[in-house]
Protein backbone atom coordinates (compact mmCIF):
# COMPACT_ATOMS: atom_id res chain seq x y z
CA UNK A 1 0.00 0.00 0.00
CA UNK A 2 1.51 3.46 -0.85
CA UNK A 3 0.63 5.87 1.34
CA UNK A 4 1.13 9.29 -0.26
CA UNK A 5 2.27 12.67 1.09
CA UNK A 6 -1.00 14.74 2.21
CA UNK A 7 -0.38 18.35 3.63
CA UNK A 8 -2.68 21.17 5.10
CA UNK A 9 -1.42 24.33 4.95
CA UNK A 10 -2.13 27.22 7.39
CA UNK A 11 -1.42 30.71 6.47
CA UNK A 12 -2.43 33.47 8.21
CA UNK A 13 0.52 36.11 6.74
CA UNK A 14 2.41 36.26 9.58
CA UNK A 15 3.82 32.81 9.50
CA UNK A 16 3.01 29.38 7.60
CA UNK A 17 2.26 25.96 9.30
CA UNK A 18 2.31 22.65 7.37
CA UNK A 19 1.22 19.83 8.37
CA UNK A 20 2.48 17.03 6.49
CA UNK A 21 1.00 12.91 6.75
CA UNK A 22 2.12 10.38 5.34
CA UNK A 23 5.32 9.83 3.59
CA UNK A 24 8.16 12.46 2.80
CA UNK A 25 9.97 10.49 -0.19
CA UNK A 26 11.19 10.64 -3.52
CA UNK A 27 9.29 11.70 -6.36
CA UNK A 28 5.94 13.31 -5.95
CA UNK A 29 6.39 13.65 -2.17
CA UNK A 30 9.52 15.31 -1.95
CA UNK A 31 8.13 17.87 -4.75
CA UNK A 32 5.24 18.49 -3.07
CA UNK A 33 6.49 19.71 -0.18
CA UNK A 34 8.99 21.99 -1.78
CA UNK A 35 6.96 23.41 -4.14
CA UNK A 36 4.62 24.31 -0.49
CA UNK A 37 7.39 25.69 0.79
CA UNK A 38 8.55 27.72 -2.00
CA UNK A 39 5.38 29.32 -3.05
CA UNK A 40 5.31 30.73 0.72
CA UNK A 41 8.73 32.53 0.69
CA UNK A 42 7.39 35.70 2.07
CA UNK A 43 6.31 34.13 5.33
CA UNK A 44 9.13 34.97 8.69
CA UNK A 45 8.24 31.49 10.40
CA UNK A 46 7.46 28.27 7.98
CA UNK A 47 6.62 25.46 10.75
CA UNK A 48 6.59 21.68 8.97
CA UNK A 49 4.64 19.58 11.77
CA UNK A 50 6.00 15.78 11.18
CA UNK A 51 3.77 14.49 13.66
CA UNK A 52 2.48 11.81 11.05
CA UNK A 53 4.95 11.31 8.96
CA UNK A 54 5.97 7.41 9.14
CA UNK A 55 8.69 7.85 6.65
CA UNK A 56 11.37 9.59 5.30
CA UNK A 57 14.00 8.69 3.05
CA UNK A 58 17.08 9.95 1.91
CA UNK A 59 15.19 12.59 -0.93
CA UNK A 60 13.12 14.09 1.83
CA UNK A 61 16.14 14.44 4.66
CA UNK A 62 17.52 16.11 1.27
CA UNK A 63 15.06 18.08 0.92
CA UNK A 64 15.12 19.52 4.42
CA UNK A 65 19.04 20.17 3.96
CA UNK A 66 17.65 22.31 1.27
CA UNK A 67 15.10 24.27 3.23
CA UNK A 68 17.54 24.48 6.08
CA UNK A 69 19.50 26.68 3.75
CA UNK A 70 16.94 28.07 1.49
CA UNK A 71 15.48 29.49 4.21
CA UNK A 72 18.37 31.17 5.74
CA UNK A 73 19.60 32.78 2.11
CA UNK A 74 15.70 34.04 2.18
CA UNK A 75 14.93 34.98 5.53
CA UNK A 76 12.68 32.76 6.61
CA UNK A 77 12.72 31.07 9.95
CA UNK A 78 11.96 26.79 9.31
CA UNK A 79 11.09 24.96 12.44
CA UNK A 80 10.42 21.25 12.15
CA UNK A 81 7.46 20.36 14.91
CA UNK A 82 6.53 17.27 16.36
CA UNK A 83 8.86 14.56 14.36
CA UNK A 84 7.95 10.95 15.35
CA UNK A 85 10.36 9.35 17.47
CA UNK A 86 11.64 7.53 13.57
CA UNK A 87 11.84 10.51 11.91
CA UNK A 88 13.81 11.90 15.01
CA UNK A 89 15.97 9.28 15.26
CA UNK A 90 16.93 9.84 11.63
CA UNK A 91 17.45 13.42 12.07
CA UNK A 92 20.14 12.74 14.77
CA UNK A 93 21.72 9.66 12.99
CA UNK A 94 22.45 11.96 9.99
CA UNK A 95 23.04 15.03 12.17
CA UNK A 96 20.41 16.62 10.50
CA UNK A 97 19.11 17.90 13.77
CA UNK A 98 22.27 19.76 14.28
CA UNK A 99 21.40 22.07 11.05
CA UNK A 100 17.16 22.11 11.67
CA UNK A 101 15.57 23.79 14.42
CA UNK A 102 13.53 20.95 15.69
CA UNK A 103 10.56 21.63 18.52
CA UNK A 104 7.38 20.14 19.54
CA UNK A 105 4.00 22.09 19.56
CA UNK A 106 4.29 24.14 22.76
CA UNK A 107 7.18 25.60 21.46
CA UNK A 108 6.57 26.76 18.32
CA UNK A 109 3.56 28.31 19.76
CA UNK A 110 5.30 30.19 22.12
CA UNK A 111 7.58 31.03 19.74
CA UNK A 112 5.32 32.21 17.05
CA UNK A 113 3.07 34.17 19.76
CA UNK A 114 6.64 35.76 20.52
CA UNK A 115 7.36 36.58 17.15
CA UNK A 116 4.07 38.16 16.69
CA UNK A 117 3.38 40.04 19.86
CA UNK A 118 6.65 41.91 18.59
CA UNK A 119 5.09 42.67 15.01
CA UNK A 120 1.72 43.10 16.27
CA UNK A 121 0.29 40.16 14.10
CA UNK A 122 -0.28 36.46 14.84
CA UNK A 123 -2.49 35.56 17.43
CA UNK A 124 -4.51 34.20 14.41
CA UNK A 125 -0.82 31.55 14.08
CA UNK A 126 -0.84 30.72 17.28
CA UNK A 127 -3.78 29.45 17.49
CA UNK A 128 -3.18 27.24 14.19
CA UNK A 129 -0.33 26.00 15.58
CA UNK A 130 -1.95 25.11 19.04
CA UNK A 131 -4.93 23.56 17.27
Amino acid sequence: MNVMLTIKIENNGEGLVLRCAGRIVAGEEVASLKAAVLCHQDSKIVVVDLANVQMLDGAGMGLLAFLAGWTRVVGTRLKLMNPSRHVQELLELTNLDSVLEICFAEAARDEISHSAAVSGEGRHLAALVHG
